[in-house]
């Protein structure tokens, strides 16, 4: 996915060079605090060495740093979701338990929906059901949301992960950084440090 390094920093396209080296600043100072932190550090250190190329990138290019795609909605394709994101949207299996179907799923050759009954983590009644609501629901075929896409890009959450907030947030009505701090993904001490939108 490509981001632009302004974006990475949380910044409008048209921002000042200072303004990313201040917002750059602000960003570091907080993610060393998270750096000895358990939960955090592994996402503060890949988030540290993004944020440092993104302020090398706009120095580089004199504040004129190449944008990356920014797609219109209406440009967007639609799809149906995946059975595992559709999964894992409505609560019935965890991330943790689809990474490890579909872990199988890769070694067997079997069908996702069969390795998840395998596995018990879906009964035949609910997969059933999931697979019925697939077909009835059209998401994008990518990350939208500016605050997801800065966590992909900062290598903190998966694509997956910002798309199944993405089907929540019809519903649910709350910012994507709010529903992935819900779900456990991200926390409130990395997103605060990286500036984000946590509005509910």
């Amino acid at each position: 996915m490509d981001i632009s390094p302004y974006a990475i920093l949380g910044l409008d396209e048209n921002a000042p060079v200072s303004d990313a080296e201040a917002a750059f600043s602000r960003m570091t100072v907080s993610l060393n605090e998270l750096r000895n932190d358990d939960e955090n550090s592994a996402f503060a250190r890949k988030a540290l060495e993004k944020l440092a190329d993104a302020i090398s990138q706009i120095k580089d290019a004199g504040g004129s740093a190449a944008t990356g795609s920014g797609e219109n909605e209406e440009d967007l394709d639609y799809t149906h979701p995946r059975l595992g994101q559709i999964c894992v949207a409505s609560g019935l299996i965890s991330m943790d338990q689809l990474l490890e179907a579909v872990e199988e799923q890769i070694s067997t050759g079997l069908p996702l929906g069969e390795v998840l009954q395998d596995k018990q983590f879906l009964s035949p009644i609910q997969l059933e059901g999931l697979l019925l609501g697939q077909e009835m629901i059209d998401i994008p075929s990518q990350c939208t949301d500016p605050d997801g896409r800065r966590l992909i890009a900062l290598d903190i959450v998966t694509e997956d992960m910002v798309l199944i907030a993405q089907m929540e947030q019809k519903s649910l009505n709350q910012s994507i950084v709010a529903l992935l701090e819900r779900r456990g993904w991200v926390n409130e001490r990395l997103t605060q440090a990286l500036e984000m939108d946590r509005k509910e």
